[in-house]
């Protein structure tokens, strides 16, 4: 469901500066008939192009490239494709036309889904926490038996007309003190309704931060900067991990040795990530408490915690060296891994983040899923939505990543839009198996568009034309009525 809202911008851009498409084509670099095709939709652009065409017209990438429009899009559809959602109403047909033409309406559409979804949760968690929650139980059992206690003081006060003084006293005052005790059980009920307020996000915290991360085009300058302080203090010829540990063991802040095995590249990356804690965290607390995407405390814990891990990777794999020796060995993950003495995941993961202006690496869609399918990290590309409601199309090298352990899978896949990528994944192993424990992979997997495939090494020796396979996104999107893997019926025809 790729969509190209780029080409409308261009032109819109274009006239309002008051320029001819000669002229921005030469500025450019293409000829002014590739730039008209542009414009029409029918020729999509990518990479330094788009930055040479934002140049031509003196604004900003972003401007133009019309990633955040896309993501609506994408969201829209997956909406969608919502079987609860949709009904006998059928597939209302591409959500460009309405995000293109009223984008306020679309985001509407989007609270208003938002919406649906919290009350949904909230219904959901309001009826588990009644039948669950034993501080419910422990109060209606109270409030029924000082009910009862009450009820029978009064039947025995209303019947029997022969009770002393001080016998009626003694059940008059029954009444009072359950009645007492059951308006404190009943005050308590209420308070706690009152307090918690169940207030269920339909956007959990993790999306919150993919928000936050998209949004960045997981690129962080300041983040750099502060890798960079740390490198340019170290020792002559001390390596990063050694000179965290010497920082840490200098101020007592050793970490403690974990309690299961670690590889060599995991703890050099904890020791780097908790040595660079206290430098990293007035930009990692700038970045998270002004950004919108991150609306709850668990979001902007999360958050940190990703931007910690960043600082990490970026001391360990410092841009420009890891830029230069990533274009020297096309894109190798093992030959980066050897290099830097990192994991593949930490070198796949600093392949996503190469985005720096005039210094930009191949751009790579990243995810990461587990043997279910479930999506744990994702990244997706402006034309390569990444599924986030459902899983991923079956025929995706993420998941036949995991028939072989340890190895690449890679191949070319074109969705049904026509637009092309290389994907290459590998089933890597988190945990070690033990006598109760069966192993732990994760299926780490970058993707690029098929236009870029002859920088990197994993599109050597895949016939282009015999192997590009048809991919969907998830079933219920995809129009390819005869895939063989098929799940579900699809929306789109």
């Amino acid at each position: 469901m790729a969509q190209n809202l780029a080409g409308l911008k261009i032109r819109t851009r274009r006239k309002q500066a008051g320029m001819t498409q000669g002229e921005l084509a030469r500025r450019a670099g293409i000829s002014p008939s590739y730039l008209n095709l542009i414009e029409l939709n029918k020729r999509s652009i990518a990479g330094g192009l788009v930055d040479r065409i934002a140049a031509g017209l003196g604004v900003d990438r972003s401007a133009l490239d019309g990633e955040a429009e896309r993501r609506v899009v994408a969201t829209l559809e997956e909406i969608a494709a919502d079987p609860e959602i949709v009904g006998s109403a059928g597939f209302p047909g591409s959500a460009e036309d309405l995000v293109g033409r009223n984008p306020g309406w679309a985001n509407l559409i989007l609270s208003l889904h938002r919406a649906w979804l919290d009350q949904s949760e909230t219904v959901i968690a309001l009826a588990d926490r009644l039948s669950r929650d034993p501080f419910l139980g422990d109060s209606v059992h109270r409030m029924l038996t000082h009910a009862a206690s009450i009820r029978a003081a009064s039947e025995i006060l209303d019947a029997e007309d022969a009770l002393s003084p001080a016998e009626g006293h003694r059940f008059l005052s029954i009444v009072a003190a359950d009645s007492q005790k059951l308006s404190t059980v009943a005050q308590s009920l209420l308070e706690f309704f009152d307090s918690t307020r169940i207030r269920v996000r339909s956007a959990t915290p993790a999306e919150h931060v993919d928000a936050f991360i998209h949004a960045s085009d997981n690129h962080f300058p300041d983040l750099e900067a502060v890798a960079a302080g740390f490198l340019a203090g170290r020792l002559p010829g001390e390596r990063p991990a050694s000179a965290a540990e010497r920082l840490l063991i200098d101020q007592n802040r050793l970490p403690p040795v974990p309690s299961s095995p670690a590889t060599a590249e995991a703890r050099a990356f904890a020791l780097v990530k908790e040595a660079l804690r206290e430098d990293a965290a007035g930009a990692v607390k700038t970045l998270i408490d002004t950004h919108p995407a991150l609306v709850s405390e668990e979001s902007k814990r999360l958050a940190a915690a990703a931007l910690q891990a960043y600082v990490a990777a970026a001391v360990l794999m410092p841009y420009e060296a890891f830029h230069e020796a990533a274009e020297r060995h096309r894109y190798d993950l093992d030959a980066l891994c050897r290099l830097f003495g990192v994991s593949y995941e930490q070198a796949a993961h600093r392949l996503a983040t190469l985005r720096r202006p005039n210094a930009e690496g191949v751009r790579f869609a990243f995810m990461r899923s587990d043997v279910s399918g479930y999506v744990t990290k994702r990244l997706p590309l402006p034309r390569l939505p990444l599924p986030r409601y459902g899983n991923a199309c079956p025929l995706w090298v993420i998941h036949s990543a995991f028939q072989t352990p340890g190895v690449s899978a890679r191949g070319f896949g074109e969705l049904p839009s026509g637009d092309q990528f290389l994907f290459f994944a590998r089933a890597i192993e988190k945990h070690p198996p033990t006598a109760r424990l069966p192993r732990h992979l994760m299926s780490v997997m970058l993707a690029c568009s098929a236009a870029e495939a002859d920088r990197i090494c994993y599109a050597d020796g895949v016939d282009r034309a015999t192997a590009m396979t048809p991919i969907g996104t998830i079933c219920r999107l995809c129009p390819r009525i005869d895939c063989r893997h098929r799940q579900e019926a699809p929306l789109v025809t």
